[in-house]
């Protein structure tokens, strides 16, 4: 009888770890298998830190974790969800994300993967969620600089660092017609050496790369971006989910609401900063 208990016990013990280990994959929402009741969403290439593979082969990053955070409130009739990788001119609405051994088709609904706003006809093609992260394009110079505003940078060497700031200098013509010279650095660091050495007056950089420097404070940073990029999350027109997921992420940022505010924690912890969040959603009345 003393067995028979002994042997119970050990196959409860083992049902319940089970369990255990069921409910954590039922919680993460992964699928690991496509079918129609897996909610696909799209992305074309890996952008780190939005989305990317970590060194233990998952697919990591702020929207991973952000998706994976909000799943349960955005997933209507799906049963869990999964991140596929598409060609670069794949289109929501139009174009299947997937198609399993028997030739069924399944499309996206939604596209990522550091995804922003004002790039070719995306604001036309797609419904998009709130702006969730912004990244500034902007001007530094030592503190104690003469140069304390544009009005003021006429003159100036200025270096650059990476395409997308070389691109929001030419868009202020006005501005880069007025300058000295432009000398484009191969990074930040190198960039910010020669403001340090006194080889260029001004550097033009973005928040992603200046924010989280722990020697950020040493430099002031003139008021006013050159450009600014904002990303957020893509839907498809027939099957827009963009008002739940902003209510979703709404959710995640409220301080009232579940365990509080988790998508500042979330930011800080991908981007170095909490400000490169400006989610801002509120629902009307």
């Amino acid at each position: 009888m003393k067995k028979t208990k002994k042997i119970l016990s050990v196959l409860l013990a083992v049902l319940l770890i089970g369990a255990l280990f069921t409910g954590c994959s039922q919680k993460s929402g992964i699928a690991e298998e496509i079918t129609e009741d897996t909610m696909l969403i799209a992305y074309t290439e890996e952008c780190e830190p939005f989305l990317y593979t970590n060194a233990n082969g998952e697919l990591d990053g702020f929207e991973a974790k952000l998706v994976e955070s909000i799943f349960d409130s955005i997933k209507g009739e799906y049963k869990n969800y999964k991140f596929v990788k598409v060609d670069a001119d794949y289109e929501l609405d139009e174009n299947g994300a997937y198609t399993d051994a028997d030739g069924n088709e399944y499309k996206a609904v939604m596209l990522c993967g550091a995804m922003h706003k004002n790039t070719g006809t995306v604001n036309e093609d797609y419904v998009w969620s709130e702006n969730i992260i912004e990244n500034n394009i902007i001007t530094v110079v030592p503190s104690g600089s003469s140069i304390t505003a544009y009005n003021n940078i006429q003159g100036a060497r200025v270096g650059v660092y990476s395409q997308l700031c070389s691109d929001a200098l030419d868009k202020q013509a006005t501005i880069k017609n007025s300058l000295a010279s432009v000398t484009a650095y191969n990074s930040a660091e190198e960039l910010l050496a020669a403001l340090d050495a006194g080889e260029i007056d001004a550097a033009v950089i973005d928040d992603f790369s200046f924010r989280p420097l722990e020697g950020a404070s040493a430099y002031t940073v003139l008021n006013g971006a050159l450009d600014t990029v904002e990303y957020g999350f893509a839907f498809a027109r027939s099957n827009d989910f963009s008002e739940t997921f902003n209510e979703a992420v709404k959710e995640m940022l409220s301080p009232d609401y579940g365990d509080g505010d988790t998508l500042t924690p979330l930011v800080t912890e991908y981007f170095g900063y909490p400000e490169a969040c400006v989610f801002d959603y509120g629902t009307e009345e």
